[in-house]
């Protein structure tokens, strides 16, 4: 259920005097926008003791019996509050050859709904909260333009681009004697960063055979091992090394075109992701073959041997996996995709009506055909386990009688 409350505001500008002999300016709308939301956003009787219903054989006979489940419930659960303010700006040039939209946005959302992680020696594993305070803020783009317009030809562009930025502001009211906002750090949650992180040590090489080891930070390593970054300078390595690091993109982007002569027409989308962290489990894990330790097929690897002083991965090990094994695992998560290309054929009118055809189309579509990104997988939206996204060659023939 939502119950929201705005108070919109447009000003036509292009209407006013002042710009009403401007020919080439064919629109300029501004509009504001304010308003809260209200969300309940969980299942109903979350904040209920539930069980979870169990059958058992007693003989021949089935009982129905009844557990308590794996989530801690919360009585105290409340609504989360979203407030927003939005600006947009309309615009269009040259009787719409040229024409989009910037839109800016900013929301302040209280008493977040989420599920947190509690210890286990509790006998539950999760329990729904109000997590407290974010703030979520960006840019939205959309630009759509006619370069050529004659008469059998026509070609269009579009562009559109977002960037999103959310930020915890503070967690279920715990501060410290100073009154400063404290980190989750058993959740991954941290203040003034994202909801959607990773927290872990750094990767910085494999230590080499000349590398000073015992008077580094480190001093326990040995050549073929994988090197951390000292992240706060004090010559040893400890849980404050750590960083957190933003999994979700920078910003996203599209950029599709279409040309249309006669009957012939073709489009493209070309879709971009900047920015991120994904996690490889291909690199690190021995379930898909990424902790070198030679017992199970997994990606081929540089790794370092005494006469191969590789940098980007350790030394294999056959009864264990490295050790920080996990801060290979993190890439840049950006990709290019070209995500559709269509080609397509309109036949005459005059040649198909003596068919008692009104329309007749033929066409030709690819899907995901090309893809350029550094994440070692599938693809860089794919998880192990899941099936490779596929590459598609369409052919289709619509007809209208």
């Amino acid at each position: 259920m939502v119950i929201s409350l705005r108070e919109p505001f447009a000003w036509r500008i292009n209407e006013e005097s002042f710009l009403k002999e401007a020919k080439w300016l064919s629109n300029l709308k501004l509009r504001l926008s304010y308003g809260a939301v209200g969300n309940q956003g969980v299942t109903p009787y979350k904040s209920l003791g539930l069980t979870d219903r169990y059958l058992t054989e007693f003989g021949d006979k089935t009982v129905i019996g009844y557990l308590p489940g794996t989530e801690l419930t919360n009585p105290n659960l409340k609504w989360e509050t979203s407030t927003s303010g939005n600006i947009g700006l309309d615009f269009g040039f040259f009787n719409g050859r040229i024409n989009g939209t910037i839109e800016y946005y900013n929301t302040k959302t209280t008493d977040l709904l989420v599920t947190k992680s509690i210890p286990s020696s509790l006998g539950y594993s999760t329990q729904t909260v109000n997590l407290a305070e974010m703030k979520n803020n960006g840019i939205e783009i959309t630009l759509n333009t006619t370069p050529v317009k004659i008469k059998d030809f026509r070609w269009d562009i579009n562009f559109t681009f977002t960037k999103n930025k959310n930020e915890i502001k503070k967690i279920d009211g715990q501060v410290d004697e100073n009154g400063k906002p404290l980190d989750d750090v058993n959740n991954k949650w941290f203040v003034g960063h994202p909801m959607n992180v990773y927290y872990d040590y750094l990767f910085d090489g494999i230590w080499q055979k000349d590398d000073d080891i015992a008077n580094s930070h480190m001093p326990t390593a040995t050549p073929g091992s994988i090197k951390l970054r000292d992240v706060n300078n004090d010559n040893q390595i400890t849980a404050d090394d750590r960083v957190v690091m933003q999994r979700d993109p920078k910003w996203i982007g599209t950029v599709g075109t279409s040309f249309n002569y006669k009957g012939f027409d073709l489009s493209a989308d070309l879709y971009i992701s900047h920015g991120g962290t994904i996690y490889n489990p291909y690199l690190t894990t021995f379930e898909n073959g990424g902790d070198l330790t030679a017992k199970r097929n997994g990606i081929r690897r540089n790794y370092w041997t005494q006469n191969n002083p590789s940098n980007e991965a350790p030394a294999p090990n056959m009864t264990q996996a490295p050790a920080y094994i996990s801060s290979l695992g993190y890439q840049d998560a950006s990709y290019v995709r070209l995500r559709n290309v269509t080609f397509g054929y309109n036949f005459p009118r005059a040649l198909i009506s003596k068919a008692y055809m009104q329309s007749l189309r033929l066409y030709m579509t690819l899907s995901n055909f090309w893809t350029k990104t550094d994440v070692q997988a599938y693809g860089p939206e794919q998880t192990p386990g899941d099936y490779p996204e596929p590459r598609t060659v369409l052919f289709g023939l619509n007809v209208t009688f």
